[in-house]
């Protein structure tokens, strides 16, 4: 009987042998099982004589025995078939790895790297039965920027979620998004009474302004007892400001509050601000680059702000509040405007938080539970809206947009919407997004629910839902649109259930598990029903690559009776989309006939490099109708293209392929929309035409720097080649800290003792052999927010520092801030006999523009550049235009109707420029 036994189970041990020895030789290169690449891999899979091989990479079909390079990171899947062509047996290998993007640290595992498209301008279809408000002073003093919040609303009173300018004529505008914006009218206005008259998407409203020609301000400072600053007050608060328990500061309509700088109001009695939204109360800064403090409620129980029409801005003077001075700790540092200990109540219905330095607000303690109920609020360019533990929010018709800004930079920062960690909390009708971040973070392992009616989530870095702990979360009729995951169930064991929801264009519309490479514990659940989930990256994800193996979430994902834009095998109860039939079904999340329609394309894309998929082009809105426009491509060398893009219900994106070879010039251009208007950028220039290699760099971007970061004052022996750096820390540019510094390497905020550190040493030495090559030497740099550049031991320029005497206690003559200036790279050239043969140093002090500034940068690369032949001015003709272009932007064109020194004035700065055939007649020429 054993023998019997042993003979019987010989064969399936060889068969199962077999099996083994023949799927282990179906060979690829460059990638394993379950494994990890960064930025980049290259992959072949073997070809085997007497055998055919097809192969797939997530599901798409995939060239075998040639190289195949992936450079966009991704969770992808190799899948390989063999058959053997004498037996026609066959086998198969499954290899599964990921592709990140280093720049994204460990944020993005698994995950195409998300950056929000820009925002597409709405047709005026969109605005049909909304009403343009308006909040902002009656009466302002001049000299100041004036505060205007504006908002979009239908008959029920909730935003319609629509884009566009509100402009005034000769006035500034500002970017209205999905129905609600905020801005500043400039601080130069003379007095009198100015006439404001808005107008967006067709809608316009008028408002009177007397800008006071002087103003007399009443200094308040101390403790108060209980205070009444009367309807139109102007009150200058000179030094600390105490509300204490049982007395009540009350500020009526029209009152304007001035705050020095650094000031704090510490609330333990109560605030109550009775503005209205034609005169609301208004708390700004005495100088605006100097931010003041904000209400700090230290004292448990103690603390109430009821306030109606009332805008705050310029609060969060201190950016390392958070972790200092006995404060608590929290994600981020800087000073929120609210701060409670816990047990607070704050209040606010049609108010507003907008352009902030730090923080809305944080609350600390689990046990004491802060109240906050928001309604018509608007929160807008703040860092983030901060950390809540121990609070109950209840927000209606509200947003939480701009964590800190709209751009496509990158910061891993913790900029969220607002940050969750426990608590029971409601939202409806409210608009998270244009995050660096998530729009919520329930972030923590701690307890809650959490529940979303009618809100929408847009244009966020990460999750625009991110569930932890033990939190449970249910969203209906929500939007989820252009995140980087729409709603994530992830570590610990959150409870997510979403509900007639609808998900667009987002990397995951609704993910199961977290992005992530260090593994958690992940026991929660996710549930989706009745949604419709189109056009995402990954409609539905639940895999997850944990220590116990690469796998689906069986059991812990569920999705049914789902609309998905093709089928998923994994979750096999849902429909598959079809636009023409199913197209209604997007009317209850708002979606209109008619929408805009443009180049999705943010300032300064003009290289092909910015679009390797082809031009984008975007709609505003999803449409219930097929949107449809045409497309030109026309080059300088005769090259013509056109064609159409069609957009059936439910899409939002389309590319416009381009030429992959050309010399010259390239003009893209839209026309013809069909169920949609031409709302914003219609026409593009690109220009390939490479600019001669002259230069050498002696010094690159991104280099090694010593710097020294403990505040002290260093006199000038540091700046000599002989010294001796040794102690100093070491690091790679960029070098900075703060949240717009996108810094490579941190460096200290503050001295050890705590103390505020305002200028940083930095010290690079390089080596050139034979500075006779070179006829000059450019500096190219970025700076936040002054610098001083010393080379071999002189000085050779200053950039936005005031004129000396400097010491490193001097600021920088002015603040840098937005993307545009933080990211800009200046220049300044010298002869090359300031290098000497050998080793050279270089070295720069960094100075801050005051002792609250929120960050600092520093990047620089030298050039040796040799003299080169001035460049060409061509012209050429692309279909009933003229462009002209050149090869060296360090050239400028001007112009002149007459050919005569004295008459020339410059055109552009950089290369293309158009030129229609009804402007008047022009000698033009290249001038550096």
């Amino acid at each position: 009987m054993r023998s019997l036994k042993f003979l019987r189970l010989v064969p399936v041990l060889a068969l199962w042998l077999l099996a083994f020895s023949a799927a282990a030789q179906i060979n690829i290169d460059g990638v394993t099982d379950k494994s990890t690449y960064s930025d980049a891999v290259t992959y072949r899979v073997q070809t085997q004589a007497g055998f055919s091989l097809v192969a797939w990479l997530n599901g798409v079909p995939v060239a075998v025995g040639v190289s195949n390079r992936l450079n966009r990171p991704d969770y992808y899947e190799l899948q390989v078939q063999r058959t053997d062509l004498a037996s026609s047996a066959v086998t198969t290998r499954l290899v599964r790895f990921l592709v990140h993007a280093s720049e994204r640290v460990g944020t993005e595992w698994g995950l195409p790297v998300q950056v929000p498209w820009p925002i597409v301008q709405s047709a005026s279809a969109e605005f049909v039965g909304g009403q343009l408000s308006l909040m902002l002073p009656q009466d302002f003093p001049v000299g100041y920027p004036i505060p205007v919040v504006a908002r979009v609303a239908d008959e029920a009173g909730h935003a319609v979620r629509a884009n566009g300018l509100v402009a005034a004529a000769g006035l500034t505008s500002f970017q209205l998004r999905r129905g609600v914006g905020s801005g500043f009218l400039a601080s130069n206005l003379p007095p009198g009474v100015l006439n404001y008259a808005p107008a967006v998407g067709g809608l316009s409203a008028t408002r009177n302004i007397n800008l006071e020609a002087t103003t007399t301000w009443t200094p308040v400072a101390g403790v108060l007892g209980d205070t009444t600053w009367p309807a139109g007050a102007r009150v200058q608060v000179t030094g600390s400001l105490t509300v204490p328990p049982g007395v009540t500061l009350t500020i009526e309509a029209g009152t304007i509050v001035r705050l020095n700088s650094g000031l704090d109001i510490t609330n333990n009695g109560s605030i109550v601000i009775n503005g209205t939204v034609e005169r609301p109360v208004v708390f700004m800064p005495t100088v605006r680059s100097q931010p003041w403090g904000g209400f700090v409620s230290k004292t448990t129980g103690a603390g109430t702000l009821i306030g109606t029409g009332v805008i705050f801005t310029g609060s969060g003077a201190n950016s390392s509040w958070f972790g200092a001075n006995g404060n608590p700790g929290s994600h981020r540092v800087e000073q929120g405007l609210f701060y409670c200990d816990g047990g607070q109540q704050i209040q606010l219905t049609d108010a507003a938080a907008i352009s902030l330095s730090g923080q809305l607000g944080h609350s600390r303690q689990a046990g004491a539970v802060t109240s906050i109920t928001l309604t018509r609020f608007l929160m807008q360019r703040v860092t983030t809206g901060g950390e809540y533990t121990g609070a109950r929010f209840v927000v209606n018709d509200s947003a939480f947009i701009e964590c800190p800004d709209d751009s496509a930079n990158f910061v891993d920062g913790d900029n969220d919407g607002l940050y969750l960690v426990d608590g029971t909390h409601s939202f409806t009708n409210t608009l998270f997004g244009w995050t660096k971040d998530d729009g919520i973070d329930s972030g923590g392992s701690g307890y809650g629910k959490l529940d979303y009616q009618s809100c929408w989530f847009e244009a966020t870095f990460h999750e625009g839902n991110s569930l932890s702990g033990y939190k449970n979360t249910f969203a209906r009729d929500t939007v989820y649109l252009d995140c980087g995951q729409g709603i994530e169930d992830g570590y610990n064991a959150p409870t997510g259930r979403v509900d007639h929801c609808l998900f667009l264009v987002n990397q995951s519309g609704v993910r199961f598990g977290d992005n992530y490479p260090s593994i958690g514990n992940y026991d929660g659940r996710m549930t989706a029903t009745n949604c419709i989930l189109l056009n995402n990256h990954r409609d539905l994800f639940a895999y997850n690559w944990r220590s116990t193996g690469w796998t689906n979430a069986w059991g812990q994902m569920f999705a049914n009776n789902n609309f998905l834009t093709a089928t998923d095998t994994n979750f096999p109860d849902n429909f598959v989309w079809d636009p023409v039939t199913d197209a209604d079904r997007l009317t209850p999340f708002g979606a209109k006939g008619r929408v805009g329609v443009a180049l999705a394309v943010r300032a300064g894309q003009t290289s092909f490099a910015s679009f390797p998929d082809g031009v984008p082009v975007g709609l505003s809105l999803f449409c219930t109708n097929p949107v449809s426009v045409d497309y030109s491509v026309a080059t300088t060398d005769g090259g013509s293209v056109n064609g159409t893009l069609v957009f059936v219900a439910g899409e939002l994106r389309k590319f416009i392929p381009l030429p992959g070879n050309f010399q010259g010039v390239l003009r893209v251009g839209l026309s013809n929309p069909v169920n949609a208007d031409l709302t914003g950028t219609t026409s593009l220039l690109f220009q390939n035409l490479a600019t001669p290699a002259t230069g050498t760099v002696l010094s690159p971007l991104g280099a090694a720097w010593r710097y020294l970061d403990d505040g002290s004052e260093q006199g000038t022996a540091w700046r000599a080649p002989g010294f001796d750096d040794a102690t100093w820390s070491n690091g790679v540019a960029r070098l900075g800290f703060g949240a717009d510094a996108s810094a490579t390497t941190t460096i200290r905020r503050t001295t050890q003792a705590g103390g505020v550190i305002t200028n940083f040493y930095f010290r690079r030495s390089i080596v050139v052999t034979n500075p006779a090559d070179f006829t000059s030497i450019q500096f190219r740099y970025q700076r936040d927010d002054g610098c001083i550049v010393f080379l071999n031991g002189s000085q050779i320029f200053t950039n936005n520092m005031p004129p000396p005497p400097i010491t490193a206690r001097t600021f920088a003559a002015s603040t840098i801030s937005g993307a545009t200036d933080l990211m800009r790279f200046w220049t300044n050239t010298f002869s090359a006999s300031l290098l000497q043969p050998g080793t050279n140093v270089i070295a720069v002090e960094v100075h801050q523009s005051t002792a609250t500034s929120s960050d600092i940068a520093w990047d620089m690369e030298l050039q040796g550049l040799r003299g080169a032949a001035a460049p060409r001015l061509n012209i050429a003709r692309l279909g009933g235009t003229a462009v002209l272009y050149w090869n060296d932007n360090s050239y400028s064109l001007d112009q002149s109707p007459v050919p005569h020194l004295g008459a020339w004035t410059t055109n552009a700065t950089a290369s293309p420029v158009s030129v229609q055939p009804s402007d008047p007649s022009r000698f033009y020429r290249l001038k550096k």
